[in-house]
């Protein structure tokens, strides 16, 4: 008898429910189904980022790249941190697990690491700020984030790195 990826990710689940910890974005894809979109989250207590499928966290992660990428803030929980000046998880990346190398070579083609330590990169980055901030905001031009084509998510330091 043959074993679904979910029903190992429900059996791992309820024997531990202490999640995986990876450092880099291809060991993601061992806990998630790479064909379903994520939501991706900063997590303040652990200093990393939340990898969430199908409403579980599913691993933690301190990189992870994804394309077809939608910038998700929810008003509520958006107003409770203004009000209560305590932050909760209500702000999100989502979108599917892409190949960093694919992505980096997709925006910045050819461009030696040179070009773009320079700052000749495709690249842009994004914020996001309960306090000052409705949505995630493009730093290059200061305009309202929703969607971005890519988006790699570094911890150290946090950087959120998009390509529209």
């Amino acid at each position: 008898m043959t074993t679904s990826k979910e029903q190992v990710f429900q059996r791992a689940f309820e024997m531990n429910n202490k999640k995986p910890h990876v450092q880099k974005n291809r060991e993601v894809s061992e806990h998630i189904d790479p064909t379903k979109k994520v939501r991706v989250y900063r997590n303040l207590h652990k200093n990393c980022f939340s990898v969430k499928q199908d409403g579980l966290v599913r691993c933690h992660t301190d990189h992870i790249t994804l394309e077809d990428c939608h910038f998700i803030v929810f008003k509520a929980g958006q107003k409770r941190v203004r009000n209560e000046g305590r932050k909760n998880v209500h702000a999100f990346v989502e979108g599917v697990l892409a190949n960093t190398r694919e992505a980096d070579t997709y925006v910045d083609g050819e461009k030696s690491d040179a070009e773009i330590w320079e700052g000749k990169s495709g690249w842009q980055q994004a914020y996001y700020n309960p306090y000052t901030c409705d949505t995630f905001i493009n730093q290059y031009d200061g305009s309202p984030l929703e969607t971005a084509r890519f988006a790699d998510l570094y911890v150290y330091p946090t950087t959120i790195n998009i390509f529209c």
